[in-house]
């Protein structure tokens, strides 16, 4: 079956589109201060429109924390995601980011990761693909990190808001937040 050109290029188009809106706002670095980003987040929990995603997180060694975004069965249709990741750079080091194979390329919903860090203490990620929706429940991307030489103990919290497009192409915002303890 051949699709009519009519519909082609508004696809094409729109997918272009996002693409280059994706690159922007993930190269974009914006002047705030550490205390603006962690003012501004609403937490999950007081926010229930909030309830897409929740964020786990799991030591992977003594020095290193894995925090995974993953989606709740609560979450409805999600296609694309562009999430930004706050934390503490006083106890935390970002050393990588990635997909979960079950949802990256060559897969049914063939979904690829696009990140940066802009500037310390901030990570900005895409998640976007085919139009195929991504599983409720499951994890979709993962960030490991450092935990710095000299780290004080004690608490740190790592943040993510975003928002998230479904087949209708409607945002939605999210946002949500995982306490790590460091010990010495």
């Amino acid at each position: 079956m051949k699709m009519d050109m009519k519909y082609r290029t508004p696809i094409i188009l729109g997918t272009a589109a996002l693409v280059v809106l994706s690159i922007i706002w993930l190269a974009a670095s914006h002047d705030s201060t550490e205390s603006e980003h962690y003012s501004t987040t609403t937490t999950a929990s007081s926010n229930p429109e909030a309830r897409l995603f929740a964020l786990q997180a799991e030591d992977t060694s003594g020095d290193d924390v894995r925090v995974t975004l993953h989606s709740l069965p609560t979450s409805g249709p999600v296609v694309t995601i562009i999430s930004e990741l706050n934390y503490d750079t006083a106890r935390l080091k970002v050393k990588r980011c990635g997909i979960n194979p079950k949802i990256g390329d060559g897969t049914e919903t063939a979904k690829v990761l696009h990140f940066a860090e802009p500037e310390p203490g901030v990570v900005r990620t895409v998640v976007a693909g085919t139009l195929a929706e991504l599983p409720q429940a499951a994890d979709v991307l993962a960030c490991d990190f450092a935990v710095q030489p000299n780290a004080p103990a004690g608490p740190t919290i790592v943040r993510v808001h975003g928002q998230v497009a479904d087949t209708t192409f409607e945002d939605r915002d999210f946002s949500a937040e995982k306490t790590i303890v460091i010990s010495n």
